[in-house]
């Protein structure tokens, strides 16, 4: 069949000779897309089931506990595999169904808006870049690519990270999205405009919705304790669910971190996003199946960044071509053989930067660190 490469696949990085046969065709498209509405509309029903068993139906304890993993369940799912795909312009075709479903995101109590400018713009064009992928710098608690600096406490990130992971959500809502608007971008990088006043009202919009469903309107029916611990308990779950999706593709022991900003374009962004991202397999059909719902095909997050602007159901798909062009072309398909592994892999890579640096460092990274000292 012939693939046809329009602007949803390309993005606007131009012809791709190593993804020609990796694409998908649009009748493939449509059929993933249908799929993802399918799936959509049952996340969706999940969301709503268990926030009206939690909120206003009288249960027993046991029946709040398990109300309340199957909204986490909910919402991570929501945020992998709607928010995502809707911020990126895969969801729908019509540009306004995007937007609308983008804001979701914003209902989660992060910043649509922000979250495209970190994610699609930072991270994406700039993967595992030091000093501009602002998702690789958790200064001053984690030390994650090998030029920032080092302290003394990061020989113990591998054990205190963990925690730390599941408050992501929690940050967004209170802290990080306002820190950005204070100064007028993200790590080293300043927004290209200054915020206009809609822009401004949207994102405030979201803060009041969240807390309006996450917190005010259960206060009103439930004692305030239960309603803060439920609060916390979910968002943390959410949260550390996120964050190791993320952390598992790559800040691992097998993806390449990038000191320069090349900013790479066509079949040079193709190779950067091999060497930075890494697959995680699912053997199994009930792990493929219930992971891969839940993370909404972020275990394939190689096909992901090679095609953002494609529906999230066919990146399965797209593996398996992805790994024969890799292999026709005499490049590396970077995967974790399983979820078990991803961990290990992170964990080793936690362990490897929380070590003192040696004094054989190059002089490159001996510069970068002094200067950010």
């Amino acid at each position: 069949m012939n693939r046809v490469m329009t602007t949803i696949e390309l993005d606007q990085d131009g012809p791709r000779r190593l993804l020609s046969g990796v694409l998908p065709t649009a009748l493939e498209i449509a059929g993933a897309r249908r799929r993802l509405h399918a799936k959509a509309a049952l996340i969706l029903t999940i969301d709503a089931v268990s926030y009206a068993l939690l909120v206003f139906v009288p249960l027993p304890w046991w029946g709040r506990v398990l109300s309340a993993i199957a909204l986490a369940h909910g919402l991570l799912a929501t945020a992998t595999g709607i928010m995502h795909d809707a911020n990126h312009g895969a969801f729908a075709r019509r540009r306004r169904v995007n937007q609308v479903l983008a804001y979701s995101a914003d209902a989660l109590g992060a910043s649509s808006w922000l979250w495209r400018f970190q994610h699609n713009d930072l991270h994406h064009r700039h993967t595992n870049v030091e000093g501009v992928d602002t998702d690789i710098d958790q200064a001053p608690f984690a030390r994650l690519s090998p030029s920032q600096t080092w302290k003394p406490w990061h020989r113990y990130q591998h054990l205190y990270m963990w925690p730390l992971y599941g408050f992501l959500t929690l940050q967004w809502f209170v802290a990080s999205d306002f820190k950005s608007l204070a100064v007028g971008g993200m790590g080293t990088t300043k927004f290209r405009t200054k915020p206009n006043r809609r822009q401004l009202s949207r994102l405030f919009a979201g803060k009041v919705v969240h807390a309006g469903w996450a917190l005010a309107l259960p206060m009103l029916l439930h004692p305030v304790w239960q309603v803060l611990l439920t609060y916390v308990a979910v968002s943390w779950s959410v949260g550390f669910a996120l964050a190791l999706i993320f952390q598992v593709a790559h800040c691992v022991d097998d993806a390449d971190f990038v000191a320069e900003d090349t900013n790479p374009r066509g079949d040079d962004l193709v190779r950067h996003q091999l060497r930075t991202t890494v697959d995680v397999d699912l053997p199994g059909r009930i792990q493929r199946a219930y992971l891969g719902f839940l993370t909404g095909g972020l275990e394939h997050q190689v096909e992901h960044h090679l095609a953002p602007r494609l529906p999230h159901t066919l990146y399965g798909t797209m593996a398996r071509r992805v790994s024969a062009m890799c292999e026709a072309n005499g490049l590396r398909h970077r995967i974790h053989p399983s979820p078990r592994a991803a961990l290990a892999s992170h964990v080793a890579w936690l362990r490897e930067m929380g070590r003192r640096p040696a004094a054989t460092t190059t002089a490159a990274s001996s510069r970068r660190a002094a200067e950010a000292a």
